[in-house]
């Protein structure tokens, strides 16, 4: 079952799991669109869910993941410390395995590739609150017995056709007109395709611990530019690198680094970082579909 199964990224697991023969259910929280592959649950609702009894692992790909909204709303911090780690205890009572899905930015962003059991750093309020709906989940794995049915797997960017800024850039150069990707900017970005594949394995084997997605190079979003400029044959003169700081624009989350270190993902799952002319290639793929 994924919960978050509406979002590009859940949509992307689901998909993923029943290319592979997998009865795969997704979550929702419209009752109008519930049938027999779509369950309801709301997290805001005081009645405990109860997974269907053929669900056997549960995908936890649910957050308040707006930057804005988590420093202003502190309904934000309840979904994201509260809420959603209940759910996932309650999914570890009823004996699921579980993957809770987290984020690069608990590292803070200051150091290199960081492994997946290093110490956290958070710089955000969103950043964290995931830190600490982590170990809201670990400590009710533990009063559970649960740590070896529970998996922590952090994600890079995750990026599709319809991913800010990509809609922009390729509108513009249709047009003839330049973009102004920032130089200051800087990310280890991952294609849903990517993500969806890589969480079908996990599951598959079943593993525990703390795992990482992540992209093999961290990139300016100049770098990337010239990337997908090159492989849709666009001129180079079309793009106008810039920085955040001369555009005078805020970015919540401006790491130095966006990298995650996946040692102990790949030799656990055989998943390796995917590398930038990769994630270009399912981008292309998608503009084009």
């Amino acid at each position: 079952m994924v919960v978050g199964g509406d979002s590009f990224v859940g949509g992307s697991v689901v998909e993923a799991l029943r290319r592979r023969g997998h009865r795969a259910l997704a979550s929702t929280r419209r009752r109008e669109t519930v049938d027999a592959d779509r369950v309801f649950l709301d997290f805001e609702t005081p009645e405990a869910f109860r997974a269907p009894p053929e669900v056997k692992y549960a995908y936890l790909i649910a957050a308040a993941t707006n930057y804005d909204r988590c420093e202003t709303d502190p309904m934000a911090r309840v979904i994201n410390v509260d809420l959603i780690p209940r759910t996932v205890a309650s999914l570890l009572e009823q004996g699921l395995h579980v993957t809770f899905i987290s984020t690069n930015s608990v590292f803070g962003g200051e150091r290199p590739w960081p492994h997946e059991d290093d110490p956290h750093a958070p710089g955000i309020a969103y950043a964290q609150q995931k830190s600490d709906g982590e170990a809201v989940v670990l400590a009710a794995a533990d009063r559970l017995g649960a740590r070896d049915r529970l998996n922590i797997t952090r994600l890079t960017k995750i990026m599709n056709a319809t991913v800010s800024p990509v809609p922009g850039w390729v509108a513009a150069w249709k047009r003839g007109e330049a973009v102004e990707p920032f130089e200051d900017l800087v990310f280890a970005p991952i294609s849903v395709n990517f993500v969806g594949e890589a969480l079908a394995t996990l599951g598959e084997k079943r593993l525990s611990g703390n795992l990482h997605l992540s992209g093999a190079e961290n990139v300016s979003y100049v770098a990337f530019a010239h990337a997908l400029a090159s492989r849709l044959g666009v001129d180079k003169a079309l793009i106008k690198p810039t920085t955040s700081v001369a555009k005078g624009i805020h970015i919540a989350f401006k790491p130095r680094y966006s990298g995650l270190g996946m040692t102990r993902t790949t030799q656990l799952s055989g998943v390796e970082p995917q590398p930038l002319d990769r994630l270009i290639d399912d981008l292309v793929v998608d503009l084009r579909s």
